[in-house]
């Protein structure tokens, strides 16, 4: 590799050890303030030198690929496989970048070996961010995987004349892949025609004596596995008898295997093929609803509260709801079921608390996220606004302590505006006159920091992207990322408990005039308390650009500066009067963002030692 790949390379390995720091019981909050602050100091001049790297090497390398030498191609795939293994998808950025610059170079070059390889790992590349976006977007890159994986595996009519045996991999993987690139509910009968046929090609012993070396069980286990994802199809769709068969078979294949593997070692069954199968028995009608339910209840006491594997975190959080998928489907259900989920949510609720440190925050969050989604609020129980504050408050620092922060900040401008024009609130929390707002001043208070605390909700849809802080974003992570308004708004109107906090989530970032920011769907007009988005929308603006600690990317935006900038956005971007109460008392702001930030620490660190 040249020499500016090695140094991408190892100031990502330190940066990856850099972000690795996290609060302990032997340190104090003041203690653990003053490492995260030494961190990002630490951390800029690496991002700043990789950035270096990519500006002034890779991308013009990039651009610029069909110019560049066999040897120097030869080095790119041998930096993108390094950056693999040591990111493990984390800088998914660069790698898809790599791929498609190599897929041009393939094509042009007539390299077929390396053209299915770059194909294969740029459809990859997609899968991981269409993962990523599958709750907010989810067919938002799946034409373009259905491209790649398309491309490479049409190789398979050239099967014979490829001699190596990795690409005779990368096409087989291609053709099952590209049931990847099928929505499970809006395209289900294409995947199943995809999967039908990668199965009978991995099954071919034709195949088998071509290739011998292939790991083919581990080819058509993984193939069988995708095609059990289709149980959510028949959750919502009547599915015709050949497709029910297929889900059962390989339901049963999966089953099969996963037993062998587990009386060979002495070891528990993983529970998601466990429920696959379960399920699969149910809509095939082997059992009854009751059977299914009875199976799956058995199988989640089974867990140990204690164990934070990505098995236990499945089948702690995950298996729950989709436990709470079956039981919408009957209104009685929902009833007759309330002392098991209220079980549930007591368990999953202290068992996300009680997440120690190092603990894999992707599969934590990405659980929780779908017991979030299919949330049963009851009377008297458990609330989602519960377990959405344990989402803030839970293992990502940056996004925690920004919510706080945003929190108070807003809370200090509803003081100032209800002293200065209270007119400018009229609507805010449902009050409808001045007397009202004035007289609910502590009610108001409590309202507008639960707004600031869940308005960024929805980045934790997307903690993948803040992984790894080793470059800026590209700019299709960036348009990613923007999803996080409709994704926290979609999240907070589910239950009653957090409804009220959506429209602050929703239109943070579009401008108060409407024509400038996101999402665009967010209309002023329609929004039932508006002036709760043009407080948080200041606040969480001054606190991020004034934040010198948490932001690994740049220095903080003088005072000057961003007072500066609310003047300038005064009525197209911020509401006119929020600008005017922050004006209006510019020395308060000053002395609270000196302090803030400092207090959020100390409260997110208190938070995450409360249960060690």
């Amino acid at each position: 590799m040249n020499k500016y790949e090695t140094t991408y390379l190892d100031n990502t390995e330190k940066i990856m050890e850099l972000v690795s720091v996290q609060p302990t019981a032997s340190d104090s909050a003041e203690a653990f303030y003053a490492l995260c602050k030494e961190r990002t100091f630490a951390l800029r001049p690496l991002i700043a030198e990789n950035m270096s790297v990519l500006r002034d090497f890779l991308i013009p390398l990039l651009d610029d690929i069909l110019a560049a030498s066999p040897e120097t191609v030869a080095e790119l795939t041998e930096f993108d496989d390094a950056l693999s293994a040591l990111t493990k998808q984390a800088d998914n950025g660069i790698h898809y970048q790599i791929n498609s610059a190599l897929v041009i170079y393939a094509r042009h070059k007539k390299n077929r070996e390396l053209l299915i390889r770059s194909l294969y790992h740029s459809g990859m590349a997609l899968w991981y961010y269409n993962n990523i976006m599958r709750m907010t977007d989810p067919s938002k890159f799946q034409w373009k995987m259905r491209l790649l994986f398309g491309e490479a595996a049409s190789y398979i009519r050239q099967y014979d004349e490829i001699e190596d045996e990795q690409t005779r991999g990368y096409i087989h993987r291609s053709m099952s892949n590209l049931a990847l690139s099928y929505n499970s509910f809006t395209e289900a009968e294409p995947k199943f025609a995809v999967l039908r046929r990668a199965l009978n090609i991995l099954q071919d012993p034709v195949f088998h004596q071509k290739t011998p070396s292939l790991p083919w069980k581990l080819y058509i286990t993984k193939t069988h596995q995708e095609r059990t994802t289709l149980l959510g199809y028949l959750r919502h769709e009547n599915a015709s008898l050949t497709q029910l068969q297929e889900v059962m078979e390989s339901a049963e294949y999966v089953h099969h295997e996963q037993l062998m593997t587990a009386q060979k070692k002495n070891i528990p069954m993983q529970p998601q093929w466990l429920y696959a199968y379960y399920a699969a028995c149910y809509h095939c009608g082997f059992h009854t609803l009751a059977q299914l339910f009875e199976n799956l209840e058995q199988l989640y006491i089974s867990a140990s509260q204690t164990d934070y594997s990505q098995q236990g975190m499945y089948t702690n959080l995950f298996l729950p709801a989709m436990y709470t998928e079956y039981v919408h489907k009957d209104e009685s259900h929902i009833t007759n079921k309330a002392p098991i989920m209220q079980m549930i949510y007591q368990r999953a609720l202290q068992y996300v608390r009680n997440a120690p440190a190092g603990t894999n925050t992707e599969f934590l969050y990405s659980y929780l996220r779908a017991l979030m989604f299919n949330f049963i609020e009851y009377p008297h129980g458990i609330s989602l606004k519960e377990f959405a504050y344990e989402f803030i408050m839970g293992r990502h620092l940056g996004t925690c302590v920004h919510s706080i922060a945003t929190a108070k900040l807003a809370v200090l401008l509803l003081d100032s505006l209800l002293a200065r024009q209270p007119e400018a609130l009229l609507g805010l929390s449902g009050f409808r006159t001045v007397d009202e707002l004035t007289s609910h001043r502590e009610e108001l208070a409590a309202y507008i920091y639960d707004c600031g605390i869940f308005h960024d909700i929805g980045k934790l849809f997307f903690l993948q992207l803040f992984t790894l802080p080793n470059r800026q974003w590209l700019s299709l992570e960036v348009e990613m990322c923007e999803s996080h308004a409709i994704q926290g708004y979609r999240l907070l109107c589910n239950s009653p408990s957090t409804k009220m906090f959506a429209s602050a989530a929703f239109g943070h970032h579009r401008h108060y005039d409407g024509k400038g920011g996101y999402p665009k769907e967010f209309s002023r007009e329609e929004c039932g308390d508006p002036a709760s988005v043009d407080i948080i929308a200041a606040a969480d603006f001054i606190e991020y650009r004034g934040n010198d600690t948490g932001n690994a990317f740049r220095e903080a935006n003088s005072l000057e500066h961003i007072f500066a900038q609310l003047k300038e956005g005064r009525g197209t971007r911020f509401s006119p009067a929020v600008v005017d109460a922050v004006l209006g008392i510019k020395d308060e702001v000053a002395d609270f963002l000196l302090h803030v930030r400092p207090e959020a620490y100390r409260i997110a660190y208190e938070y995450g030692m409360k249960d060690k």
